[in-house]
């Protein structure tokens, strides 16, 4: 590597992820948000995710999209973890901000969509295994029964999409769920309903008293006025799922438009802390390193998105497993960028360059991407001289 050219095999513990990405990139961010994770969850099957090949691969594929101006792997293993792998997230909330906009793209001629939140109170003494299972147990019994039926009917209701999130702030955990409900379209054709503002208010009132009821019946409390909220205009909604898991905006000020990742990286506001926040500050601080444990264990297992009944063949959305998704999105511009033999490989992910190859992979330039290669073959050639006692001199 030249002089002018940091190496990531070489990286020291940074104060802030904004002096990381200025120094190496938030391709390169990523893959260090990995390394903490490796360390940190070492039975699990993220240990293995993009350091080894798949079996009876050959050589591993630098593809590059030109469409979508990114770049991926085929033969590495992945962990497909969209909790808490921060380059698996990546790949895995790019597919499903696609298929978000495609359900949001079929439904516009029948429905209109309002989103709504739902939140409860918490607390620093709270855990989060058993304040994420009251919520999601409050949730389900929000939604069933005679009640509902009634409210779906009467709302013209017909379908909807829950996506989890989950924030660290002075007041401990944050649980929460954002959820795009579909509408009839007919319904703003009907005298009572006024306009989708009128029909958002009159839907909060409705089912937010029922919510506050079922946080009481799991032992939680929220404010009136604060435990739900509903939105309607679609723009907003669009913007909303539009900033699913970019990194914190002070971050970095050159954000890749493809750093899309689920709501678990999504920037948290009033100054709570998403999960790569508490994944970066975890390399230097033990409280953040049992903070992302904690998290791992109440997640692991746990749906992030979930689509009502027959909601995805209503509107001709395919969503596949997360395993797949977190291969990447193939398109009829992918270009090979590179074909790399396994014995390099394993060095450049034993070296910690896999950051820095995927940042060069991701500008779409072969020729940068290869002189990069040969460089940290040059090096690996030189340590096997060395490992095998040559004389260097002759």
């Amino acid at each position: 590597m030249s002089a002018s050219e940091p190496s990531l095999g070489n990286i020291t513990k940074f104060s802030t992820a904004g002096d990381f990405t200025a120094e190496y990139g938030p391709v390169a961010l990523r893959f260090y948000l990995l390394e903490i994770a490796r360390g940190l969850l070492p039975d699990e099957r993220i240990k293995v995710c993009w350091r080894y090949p798949l079996p009876e691969r050959k050589a591993i594929e630098i593809i590059y999209s030109q469409e979508r101006q990114c770049a991926r792997t085929n033969g590495t293993m992945k962990c497909g973890s969209g909790w808490v792998c921060p380059v698996c997230m990546r790949y895995i909330a790019e597919r499903r901000r696609l298929e978000l906009e495609k359900a949001l793209a079929n439904s516009k001629d029948r429905y209109f969509s309002v989103m709504v939140t739902y939140t409860a109170r918490h607390t620093q003494a709270e855990r989060l295994a058993p304040l994420l299972k009251r919520m999601i147990s409050a949730y389900g019994h929000t939604f069933e029964g005679r009640w509902w039926t009634d409210v779906k009917s009467e709302y013209m209701l017909k379908g909807a999409i829950r996506s989890t999130e989950i924030t660290y702030g002075e007041n401990g955990w944050h649980p929460h769920f954002h959820v795009i409900m579909m509408v009839d379209r007919a319904m703003l054709k009907e005298s009572y309903a006024g306009s989708p503002v009128e029909y958002a208010q009159s839907l909060q009132t409705q089912v937010g008293t029922r919510w506050l009821e079922m946080l009481e019946r799991e032992g939680l409390t929220g404010s009136n006025g604060r435990a739900i909220d509903v939105r309607t205009a679609d723009d907003q909604i669009a913007e909303y799922i539009s900033k699913f898991g970019r990194m914190p905006q002070d971050w970095s000020m050159q954000a890749d438009p493809y750093e899309i990742a689920y709501s678990t990286a999504k920037t948290p506001r009033n100054g709570n802390f998403g999960v790569l926040d508490i994944l970066f500050a975890a390399a230097n601080n033990q409280r953040y390193a049992n903070l992302f444990k904690e998290y791992h264990s109440a997640t692991k297992g746990k749906s992030q998105l979930h689509w009502s009944k027959g909601l995805k063949s209503d509107l001709d959305v395919e969503v596949i497993r997360d395993a797949l998704a977190a291969e990447g999105i193939e398109t009829e511009t992918d270009i090979l960028l590179a074909e790399i033999d396994l014995e390099l490989w394993r060095y450049i992910s034993r070296m910690g360059f896999i950051g820095q190859v995927m940042t060069y992979a991701n500008t779409g330039d072969a020729t940068k991407l290869s002189t990069l290669l040969n460089r940290i073959r040059e090096r690996l050639e030189k340590e096997t001289i060395i490992l095998n006692h040559w004389d260097l001199g002759h």
